[in-house]
Formats: structure tokens, C-alpha cells, sequence
């Protein structure tokens, strides 16, 4: 019955009113979608329109996609006929649009035979691509050194499937350096430490509004390599100048990532770091002078997506 009323319903010039409603970006806007529909169906006679105008186009069809919570939905409905569709999940609107119009082109042709065929079974499979990401990011921002605040640098990179994310960086935190405060016969002794952070992340980065939030549990290794300036010459290292002072740590780290035009995306960080073992550097009685328990940074990275 459904088949019937459409094939007498469309013709070989159907009239068709299309509009979505709760995307975000204006690449999937009703216009969208008609430009979408014309580009699968050049015979139909396309028209933008508000979803929520139910009696704006009278008995014409009406096609309606909208994203509810995490859930795309298709309906097509006129004149006593309808097609529902839930569609599968991906990353980008745009291949919600073009999934629609894919469906509903083959649902048209489809429709002209005696049976109505199996919606479901119409919709194209959805591209590796639109599931998967591999980027790499470079970035800066603040991080607690041995010594207090410095600044630091920040190369990244993750590949993602769907939700699930793995991260892989390399982060330097500019020197910073202690005065021997203890020492008061030491002039303008002081210690001066730079430190280098290696770690691999998983977690999960779910789409939140219009980009995604990411929770990640990360594992790395902290270097930490020290310098003395002395103006007496008493003034040495637990540690020769030279040594590097190597920790594990772990940590969790919250950010959030928005794409942007040509395969650029920008994202924001905070990460803590905590290592049970803490390391003294400097000279003895000085109890400053050691690795830090707890390592907060924060930072914020321009990336390129690969794929």
C-alpha cells in the first residue's frame, strides 16, 4: 500500500519539501538537505522548508531529518504514505544529509514496483573514514615545573575509531631555576632544572554540542635534567649536572576538540600528573629541590586531521 501511494504520488517529477531540524552547522541545514536530494534526484522538484511548518506545503511530500540527542532520524510522509528511518551513527552531519538522500532517492525507485521494499536495507554502508581520525597537533601552554610555573611545549598525536581514542606525546617544559636559599654563603648559587614528558593515553571522546570531549587515563615517563650556577665552589649536586633524573607517572586528562574548515582542528586540555616517587637534585638540607608529586598543565593545540 505504501509502494502504491508513493509511485502515485511522485510521478516522474515528484514535488518534495525537505527540512531538518538540531544540527549545528549550517552545512546541514534545510538547504542542505534540498541540495543534497536535488544532487541524488535531478527529476524532483526540491523545496527548503521548516520542519516544524507541518501545514506550509499542504499534501505535498515532506521529508524531515532530525538529530535528537545522539540519534539522526529520516521521515518521508505524504498523502497517507510514510518511511521512517533511524539513521547509523557518524561523525559529520554532512554524511547524515547525504545518507538521507541516498535513501530516500533509492526508496523512490524502489517504490514503483508492486512491493514495498525493506527501507532499512537502502541505506549505504558508512565509510571507514567517517568512523576513523588520525591527527597530529602542536600546541603550548603552562605546566608546574620543578620550580614553580613555566611554559611549555606540546607535540600530539591520536588516532580515533568511532569514540574510542589512543594519544601519543612528547611535552617540554621550559627551564626554571631555585636559588640555594638555604646557603646563604653560596652568593647567587641556584639550580636550574628542564624537564621532558613522554606518554601514551586511551580513553573516550564522545561527541558533546559541536565537537567532542575526551577523557583519558595516560602512562609516560618524566625526564627531568638539572643544571648547576655556582658562584662558590662548594656548590654540587646530589646528582652530577650532567644526569638525568628519570620517573614513570600516571594521569588523567580532561579536553575538548573542534574541527575546523580544510582538516584543521583546535582543542584545549587539562592534564594531572601524579608520580609516587620523588626525586631530590639539589643540594643537601634543601628540601625544594625535587621532582613534584603532583604535575598539573594545561594546554591548548592546533591540529591536522590525516584521515
Amino acid at each position: 500500500m505504501t509502494g502504491a501511494l508513493f509511485a502515485l504520488t511522485l510521478g516522474t517529477a515528484a514535488e518534495l519539501w525537505a527540512g531538518t531540524k538540531g544540527f549545528d552547522s549550517a552545512a546541514c541545514d534545510s538547504a542542505a538537505l534540498a541540495s543534497a536530494i536535488r544532487a541524488a534526484r535531478p527529476g524532483a522538484s526540491v523545496h527548503p522548508w521548516d520542519p516544524d511548518a507541518r501545514d506550509a506545503v499542504g499534501g505535498a511530500i515532506r521529508v524531515r531529518l532530525v538529530r535528537d540527542g545522539g540519534a539522526t532520524h529520516l521521515d518521508v510522509t505524504g498523502r497517507g504514505a510514510s518511511i521512517s528511518r533511524v539513521l547509523p551513527p557518524v561523525d559529520d552531519c554532512k554524511r547524515d544529509v547525504e545518507i538521507a538522500a541516498l535513501i530516500l532517492d533509492n526508496a523512490l525507485d524502489e517504490l514503483r514496483v508492486s512491493e514495498a521494499p525493506d527501507v532499512g536495507s537502502l541505506a549505504a554502508p558508512v565509510p571507514f573514514r567517517s568512523r576513523a581520525f588520525v591527527g597530529a597537533a602542536f600546541g603550548g601552554g603552562l605546566e608546574q615545573g620543578p620550580f614553580g610555573l613555566v611554559a611549555a611545549l606540546d607535540v600530539s598525536g591520536v588516532a580515533r575509531y568511532r569514540f574510542v581514542e589512543l594519544t601519543l606525546d612528547a611535552d617540554l617544559g621550559l627551564p626554571s631555576s631555585s636559588e640555594l636559599a638555604n646557603r646563604p654563603e653560596a652568593g647567587s648559587d641556584s639550580v636550574s632544572a628542564t624537564s621532558l614528558g613522554l606518554e601514551l593515553g586511551i580513553g573516550l571522546a564522545p561527541r558533546v554540542g559541536p565537537g567532542r570531549a575526551s577523557v583519558d587515563a595516560v602512562l609516560g615517563l618524566s625526564l627531568t635534567f638539572p643544571s648547576a650556577s655556582a658562584a662558590t665552589s662548594d656548590a654540587v649536586l646530589y646528582r652530577p649536572a650532567t644526569q638525568t633524573v628519570s620517573e614513570g607517572f600516571g594521569g588523567l586528562r580532561l579536553g575538548y576538540v573542534l574541527d575546523l574548515p580544510r582538516s584543521l582542528y583546535v582543542g584545549a586540555r587539562v592534564e594531572e600528573r601524579f608520580a609516587p616517587a620523588q626525586t631530590a637534585f639539589g643540594v643537601p638540607g634543601d628540601a625544594s629541590l625535587a621532582t613534584r608529586t603532583w604535575t598539573l598543565q594545561a594546554l591548548v593545540l592546533l591540529g591536522y586531521r590525516f584521515l
